[in-house]
């Protein structure tokens, strides 16, 4: 990783930790905020791009009394996916474990 990248990736640390907007710590710590969208657009981008490390588990569940259901292993959380779901429910829950 470059110098620049860990320094950027320090104030991007320090903002989150201010719960400040990202205008209001710029100004406060007197940082260009065109380079800080663009720095926080670059590890988002980062974050958001799966690594070859990354292994979701994916099986289908059938039990002799129910109906069938997708089971989505992430590490060690268990999702299952009944067929009658409601969708916005499992978009909702994705999103989160996403973006968490």
């Amino acid at each position: 990783m470059s110098d620049k990248h860990l320094e950027w990736q320090s104030r991007m640390d320090q903002w989150r930790e201010s719960r400040l907007s990202i205008a209001a710590w710029c100004r406060k710590e007197n940082i260009n905020t065109h380079q800080m969208y663009y720095w926080k657009r670059k590890f988002d981008q980062q974050r958001d791009t799966p690594s070859s490390t990354d292994w979701v588990e994916i099986s289908q569940s059938v039990n002799n009394d129910e109906c069938p259901s997708l089971v989505i292993k992430i590490d060690k959380l268990l999702v299952e996916v009944k067929p009658q779901v409601d969708r916005q429910l499992l978009s909702d829950v994705l999103h989160l474990l996403k973006y968490s």
